[in-house]
């Protein structure tokens, strides 16, 4: 089965030289290069450093995104769609329509720069109450749609009202993002409340268990507001060693069972049936997936041709202002 492992996207301001030298040193699965923060007036200069820097982002193996501005979509992408990047965050999607214009817009770009038509990948974020109302169409706008996922802190500002941090205000937007996105084929990605809306750097115990939250929410990943967050959260969304063993154990006890003419057994005072383990081949291909996904980021982290240590140096030991 193809499994989608984009555990962790980590999110870099395209103006900061610095974190975005740095970005390919997280081990994330993901880099997001953020063009939507930047000040309308910086905006030409930085869609300027974008090409050189999604082969920087992406050395160490990491699929490289760029976050478009709505506002000036069109632009942003022109700027963004080049070889090696692997797909647009759309931000504040209102409708089908507008994926439906960036994917075509995407296709005359790939079109025009030697890149396999359709191979862009769109994550879309949704940020107001008519995108959470409407998520069912705005999901089956584009086959590019391979992850989906809502900005809690702009999502409040839609709603009008300032979130209570001992009450989580989106169980009903996030659940309907996971039951519809995965209905759709779509990787639902978020963080859990607080976090969510108020992304800190809580010390990496705190955003595992916020990351867990999310996973048995229905989450398939997260993005990361701080490179701090990235080794926890592929923790987080990565099967443990010992779900790894009990689901063996599911397969192998489910397929003794099955050569005796019987489609349940019990294991540990558990009936083990065909659900079970449907489940049970699930979580073993994603532990699968994500070794192989992290294996890749090893070898490429270890080429020294990437310079990913020395590049690193060079960041944290240069004059104060670099």
């Amino acid at each position: 089965m193809a499994i989608l492992v984009r555990r962790s996207n980590l999110l870099v301001a395209i103006t900061d030289a610095a974190a975005v030298a740095d970005s390919c040193g997280h081990d994330a699965d993901a880099v997001t290069l953020d063009l939507e923060a930047v000040a309308i007036a910086d905006k030409p200069a930085a869609r300027a450093l974008i090409k050189d820097a999604i082969g920087v982002a992406g050395r160490a193996a990491a699929e490289v995104f760029v976050r478009t501005d709505r506002r000036f979509l069109h632009a942003d992408l022109a700027a963004a769609a080049w070889p090696g990047l692997s797909g647009i965050m759309l931000s504040r999607v209102e409708c089908a329509a507008d994926v439906t214009d960036a994917a075509e817009a995407l296709s005359t770009l790939e079109r025009s720069r030697g890149i396999e038509v359709g191979s862009l990948s769109l994550i879309v974020l949704l940020e107001s109450a008519r995108a959470v109302w409407d998520m069912r169409a705005i999901f089956a706008a584009s086959s590019r749609i391979s992850q989906a996922g809502l900005d809690e802190p702009d999502l409040a500002m839609s709603l009008g009202f300032e979130p209570d941090e001992a009450l989580d205000p989106f169980v009903y937007a996030r659940g309907r993002l996971a039951v519809e996105a995965t209905a759709a084929g779509i990787a639902p990605v978020g963080m859990a409340y607080p976090l969510s809306v108020w992304p800190r750097d809580d010390g990496a115990e705190v955003i595992e268990g916020a990351a867990t939250r999310a996973r048995n929410l229905g989450m398939k990943g997260a993005v990361c507001p701080h490179a701090s967050w990235v080794k926890p959260v592929n923790a987080a969304f990565t099967p443990s060693p010992e779900l790894v063993a009990y689901n063996k154990r599911v397969r192998a006890a489910f397929a003794a069972g099955i050569a005796a003419g019987t489609a349940a057994v019990p294991l540990d005072g558990r009936m083990i049936d065909v659900p079970v383990d449907e489940w049970a081949i699930v979580v073993l291909a994603t532990a699968e997936a994500c070794a192989a996904r992290d294996a890749e980021k090893r070898v490429a982290g270890s080429d020294p041709g990437n310079n990913l240590i020395s590049d690193r140096t060079e960041v944290i030991s240069g004059p104060p202002g670099d």
